[in-house]
């Protein structure tokens, strides 16, 4: 596990990443993806307020493991998309969110 950084303000950090999730669900949203259909993890298995300086962003579909992505996010780039406009952080995602979208529908799930 990392060590907190001089100055590391948690209750901000976790905000952050709260921000971030909200802002993937939305970006599925957009897509037309139906979002209680999708699972979006950051950092599973990870104490809520444990420093991280690389993220593992995880979006499932209805918690299936093989039908997911996954991907290391660096923790400054997140919070800088996920503060921009709307369509920023979804162009960002755009091929993540894609990716999978193609994988469920050559399942033969609904999206």
């Amino acid at each position: 596990m990392e060590t907190e950084p001089a100055g590391f303000d948690s209750v901000a950090y976790q905000t952050q990443l709260s921000q971030a999730h909200v802002a993937i669900r939305g970006a599925l949203q957009h897509r037309h993806l139906d979002p209680p259909r999708y699972r979006v993890d950051i950092d599973p298995g990870v104490p809520i307020f444990a420093p991280r300086v690389i993220h593992l962003l995880r979006i499932a579909y209805n918690r299936h493991e093989t039908l997911s992505v996954e991907l290391d996010v660096p923790h400054e780039w997140l919070i800088v998309q996920t503060g921009q406009a709307r369509e920023d952080f979804i162009s960002a995602m755009d091929v993540q969110i894609l990716a999978l979208r193609d994988r469920v529908l050559a399942a033969g799930r609904p999206i």
